[in-house]
C-alpha cells in the first residue's frame, strides 16, 4: 500500500496572483516521495533514472516528458554515474481552466485517466520530437524571466500548447500500441475540478452525489482511494491553501478570509488551519512580507 505524505509540497509563487513556477533541477540522487495539489509536468535534459506515480514507475531518460495530475505520488531515482537535469514546471489548476467553463475538454487533458481510457502520464519523445518541445519550454522560461508585457499570458498560451502537444502523442501512441485500460475510477477528477472551483460554497457528499449522479459511499471510497484523504480533510485542504493565499497576498482582515473560503464558523477556520499550518492565521501572515503579483525567480 503507498504511503500517502501528509503534508502538500509548495512551490515559490505558489501562494501569488500568478501560480506558476518553471526551473531547471539538477538530481543527483533521489527526489523524495510527495505530493501536491497543483499541477506539474517536466522534461528530462540529460541524465537517466526512474520516476514512479502511484506505485507505477517508468523510465527517465533525456526526452522524457511527464505530467503529474493533482495528489498523484511521485518520486525519482537517478543512476549516479548519470544525475538527471530537467525542465520542471508547477502551476495552478486555475491558471489554464475557467472555473465556470462547462466545456471538460481541457479536463480530459488534465487529468490523467478522466475518461474511459486511461491515458499515460509519461512519453518518450524521439529525436525528432524532442526539439520543439524544447523550444517551447526554452521560451516558456525566457518569458518567465522578464516583466515583458502580456508575460503571464503568453506563459498561459504556452502551457496550454505544450500540453496539446503531449496528449496528442501519447494518444497516437496508445492507438499505435492499441492500449486501452479501462478507468472505471475516473469520474472523481472532474469532482475535484469542481470543489476547487467551488470550495467557498457549501459543499457536502449528498450535493456532489447528487450533481455527478454516483452514491455518496462509492463517492466517499473513491476521494480515499485516489486522493488519499476522506472528504473533509479533502476540503480543508483547499479551503486552506486558498486561506494561504489571501493571507500572503491581500490585506483582508481574517474574519473576512475565514468567510470567503467557505467557513461559516470562524473558530472552525482558526483550529484546522492551526491543525495544518501550526501557526494561527494572523501569525502565518506576519511570517512572511506581501508577495507581489510575480517574481523573477
Amino acid at each position: 500500500m503507498t504511503l500517502i505524505p501528509r503534508y502538500l509540497s509548495d512551490y515559490p509563487n505558489v501562494h501569488s496572483a500568478f501560480p506558476f513556477h518553471l526551473s531547471i533541477n539538477h538530481v543527483d540522487n533521489y527526489f523524495p516521495a510527495h505530493r501536491h495539489d497543483f499541477l506539474e509536468f517536466s522534461l528530462v535534459l540529460e541524465g537517466e533514472g526512474s520516476e514512479t506515480i502511484n506505485g507505477k514507475t517508468h523510465p527517465l531518460s533525456p526526452g522524457t516528458f511527464t505530467f503529474v495530475s493533482p495528489y498523484q505520488i511521485h518520486d525519482i531515482h537517478t543512476y549516479t554515474d548519470h544525475p538527471l537535469i530537467l525542465y520542471n514546471c508547477n502551476f495552478d489548476l486555475e491558471l489554464i481552466m475557467d472555473s465556470g467553463q462547462k466545456d471538460h475538454g481541457l479536463t480530459r487533458l488534465l487529468y490523467n485517466g478522466m475518461d474511459a481510457e486511461e491515458r499515460p502520464s509519461f512519453i518518450q519523445l524521439d529525436q525528432d520530437q524532442f526539439p520543439p518541445f524544447k523550444a517551447i519550454l526554452d521560451n516558456i522560461y525566457q518569458e518567465y524571466q522578464s516583466k515583458a508585457p502580456w508575460r503571464n499570458l503568453l506563459i498561459k498560451a504556452k502551457v496550454i500548447e505544450l500540453l496539446i502537444h503531449f496528449d496528442r502523442l501519447r494518444q497516437e501512441e496508445n492507438s499505435l500500441s492499441k492500449v486501452t485500460t479501462k478507468q472505471a475510477n475516473g469520474m472523481i477528477w472532474p469532482i475535484v475540478h469542481y470543489i476547487h472551483s467551488h470550495f467557498n460554497e457549501d459543499i457536502t457528499l449528498s450535493r456532489l452525489s447528487d450533481l455527478f449522479k454516483v452514491s455518496v459511499p462509492y463517492l466517499s471510497e473513491q476521494f480515499k482511494r485516489q486522493v488519499g484523504l476522506n472528504f473533509i480533510n479533502f476540503l480543508h485542504e483547499v479551503r486552506i491553501r486558498h486561506a494561504c493565499s489571501l493571507l500572503l497576498s491581500t490585506d483582508m482582515p481574517v474574519t473576512d478570509i475565514a468567510a470567503e473560503v467557505g467557513y461559516q464558523s470562524f473558530n472552525t477556520f482558526s483550529r484546522v488551519f492551526r491543525q495544518r499550518k501550526r501557526l494561527t492565521p494572523t501569525a502565518y501572515r506576519r511570517a512572511a512580507p506581501l508577495e507581489e503579483p510575480y517574481t523573477k525567480s
